[in-house]
């Protein structure tokens, strides 16, 4: 939530002052004309304060340029994501992806351009899984993505499938978006992320080395 900082703590020093005015009325049969002066003050302040919250909480878990989970995040969630699977005996599959041909985009179409297809690519992948889900910016064009209630490979493969053909239609004569995905399941491949993220590199790697064969 985008503003929780702000609303808990303004609505918490509102809270304060009318215990506290209500103190003092009950006390002196009346309240101070300076309360009600200070009191926009004060709840300008929370309001500042919890912004500032806000914003160090946005930063310590998203992508400042996606605005989508960072890698601390997804770190930092993956044993939560792990213990729920295991309570629930299903399996967890985490997808690795990166973007074809990103140095080219970067060196033709300058820096800002690459920027703005790492924005686009962050939107569609959104797009493509559950809310449930979560997507995350490894580092540079390298993404990730960890899904829940994996029954069977294919419902990895429907997700590739998804991804590409939400990429697709947002490429253009101008530029052509595509990925390629590397994919692995716990506990089948691995018991950490990194094992996991290692495994799903790899095929990713493979998949690349595929496409730069079939288009030669």
């Amino acid at each position: 939530m985008k503003f929780f900082g702000r609303i808990i703590t303004t609505i918490t020093v509102l809270l304060v002052n009318v215990v506290y005015m209500l103190y003092y009325f009950l006390r002196d049969g009346f309240i101070s004309p300076i309360e009600y002066i200070g009191l926009p003050l004060i709840l300008l302040l929370a309001w500042h304060f919890g912004k500032q919250y806000d914003r160090a909480k946005f930063l310590s878990e998203k992508d400042p340029l996606t605005e989508i989970y960072n890698r601390r995040y997804a770190e930092a969630f993956f044993p939560k994501i792990k213990a729920m699977t295991d309570r629930n005996g299903q399996k967890l599959a985490v997808l690795v992806l990166d973007v074809n041909n990103f140095k080219t985009i970067n060196d033709h179409l300058g820096h800002k351009k690459g920027d703005d297809v790492l924005k686009i690519l962050s939107r569609q992948l959104k797009k493509s899984v559950r809310e449930t889900d979560i997507v995350a910016r490894w580092g540079g064009d390298e993404f990730i993505i960890l899904t829940t209630d994996i029954k069977e490979i294919k419902n990895v493969e429907e997700i590739k499938a998804r991804i590409q053909k939400n990429l697709k239609k947002v490429s253009n004569s101008q530029l052509d978006l595509s990925v390629s995905i590397g994919s692995a399941i716990y506990p089948n491949l691995g018991e950490s992320l990194d094992e996991l993220v290692k495994e799903a590199d790899k095929n990713m790697y493979e998949m690349k080395l595929h496409l730069k064969q079939h288009t030669k």
